[in-house]
């Protein structure tokens, strides 16, 4: 799952291609009780071994790298031994990688290492590093560079309000040579994209190093080295569909899917190996039960860097959609969350009527931005629902790790997902 403050202004073109394709959506007839039928239990068992073998097994899987490759012909593995036809698409997207580990040391008034990530598609600084003035520019937006001379100057802002890209953006346009973002909550820094290439490098610190660097600057000048190794090339990425059909109206598609990435410096265990269990899970126990219409099972590939995957399937999608259940970060927490951003909450009503069926504590939640591959259905009109556990202090950080994901919460999240998509595909 990616921070809401990651997004970029491309997903304003985004929305437009697939505003221009949403007439292909089919509004979903009156939530009528569909025919009862059983479905086997979901096992929490085989589910936590599909979290360990992609979070310990395969480990941090960014989007096109190898191991993003080997999760993606793991995931097609599953499939077929479920007894599904697989189908691959494959995409274009821009792969990062960090050459060396970003350094921010301060040069003046005291010698100072900070800790530090690059943004996804930060620009290199040149070899040996840029030193230069520090200068707050508060949240980083317009009206937070006025009155402040950021000309070659290395820009000191705050995570949250407008995205990264926002910020980063605003800073080179006002002659800044480079940013530093302090987090906004506890806690190592955090990863974050801007998912498109920066013209300056762009680099995040914790809050406390954060809250030190203000500290200095409130008692005078600053002078901070920034040193960043990275590479931007063109490679591809993919979405593993597998593929159970409908008897009756095989052409009329309900969607489960998780993302299979995760970010470079994270074993991605919650985020994202907990959804995509609960994704081969659900598919697993619906193998051998009858549906009129088809079923499409998902592993969505780089959504870490924009939500990239999931919208290719929508603009390439091979039928009518009629639905979509989204599960990331279904692993860590009290208990199960449904919820959406979009006006339609159709499915995240039949949600909750399935949860009180198989009686799963769930509770509604509201999101205000596109966060998760959802997202990428409701921008065309596709009714959705986002299952979630809610916000994880590990997010992005190597703390993601597989000890810390509940077996039972998955095979829940699997069990909503599996009887949620039945009954879409039989009503």
């Amino acid at each position: 799952m990616r921070p809401a403050q990651g997004l970029s202004d491309l997903r304003v073109l985004a929305l437009i291609l697939v505003a221009a394709i949403a007439a292909w959506a089919v509004p979903l007839a009156p939530l009528a009780a569909a025919p009862s039928q059983t479905l086997p239990q979901a096992s929490a068992a085989a589910a936590i071994q599909h979290v360990q073998v992609l979070s310990q097994q395969i480990g941090p899987r960014p989007t096109g790298s190898a191991a993003d490759a080997r999760a993606a012909d793991y995931i097609a593995e599953q499939f077929r031994r479920f007894g599904y036809a697989v189908e691959r698409q494959t995409f274009p997207i821009l792969f990062f990688d960090e050459l060396s580990p970003p350094t921010v040391t301060v040069t003046a008034p005291q010698a100072a290492t900070l800790r530090a990530l690059a943004l996804i598609f930060s620009a290199p600084t040149p070899a040996e590093g840029l030193d230069a003035e520090l200068v707050d520019a508060g949240l980083g937006r317009e009206e937070d560079r006025q009155g402040r001379r950021l000309e070659g100057k290395i820009a000191l802002v705050q995570r949250g309000e407008v995205r990264f890209s926002i910020k980063v953006a605003n800073a080179a346009a006002a002659g800044a040579q480079a940013v530093i973002v302090s987090n906004n909550q506890p806690g190592p820094p955090q990863a974050g994209t801007l998912v498109e290439p920066s013209r300056i490098p762009a680099v995040m610190v914790s809050q406390d190093d954060g809250q030190r660097l203000q500290q200095l600057l409130r008692a005078g000048p600053v002078r901070v080295r920034v040193h960043v190794n990275t590479i931007i090339e063109r490679r591809t990425s993919q979405n593993v569909i597998g593929i159970k059909r409908g008897t009756r109206s095989p052409n009329e598609i309900v969607v489960v899917g998780g993302h299979a990435d995760s970010v470079k410096q994270s074993p991605g265990a919650n985020d994202n190996a907990s959804g995509i269990a609960a994704v081969l899970e659900a598919a697993r126990i619906l193998a051998a039960v009858p549906t009129a219409r088809t079923i499409h099972f998902i592993g969505f590939g780089a959504e870490e860097i924009g939500l990239i995957g999931s919208r290719f399937y929508v603009q390439n999608r091979m039928g009518t959609v009629i639905g979509m259940v989204n599960m990331d970060m279904v692993g860590r927490g009290p208990s199960l969350m449904v919820g959406n951003a979009g006006n339609d909450t159709s499915i995240v009503e039949l949600i909750e009527r399935v949860a009180t069926r198989l009686e799963i504590r769930v509770s509604r939640f509201r999101l205000r931005e596109a966060a998760s591959d959802h997202s990428s259905f409701e921008q065309a009109g596709i009714p959705a629902v986002f299952l979630h556990t809610g916000d994880d202090e590990a997010l992005h950080t190597p703390g993601d790790v597989f000890d810390r994901v509940s077996p039972q919460l998955v095979a829940q999240a699997a069990s909503l997902a599996a009887g949620t998509a039945l009954e879409l595909a039989n009503r």
